[in-house]
């Protein structure tokens, strides 16, 4: 075991203040961040495309 004791910060507290960002590195980095956060939900480009279209998967032939 450690013995090392590490304080949580609180979720409280005031933390440091964020930087505005340049309004062309905002343009840049937004198209980014969604990609990522999709990625991290499990959505890919190919998911979110075939979940709107809602067809079945499989072969074409007539089962009939």
């Amino acid at each position: 075991m450690r013995s090392e004791q590490h304080s949580q910060r609180d979720l409280f507290e005031e933390g440091a203040p964020l930087p505005h960002l340049r309004p062309e590195l905002r343009a840049k980095l937004s198209p980014l961040l969604q990609v990522l956060l999709m990625e991290a939900a499990g959505i890919g480009p190919q998911d979110a495309a075939t979940r709107s279209d809602a067809q079945e998967d499989g072969d074409d032939q007539d089962h009939a």
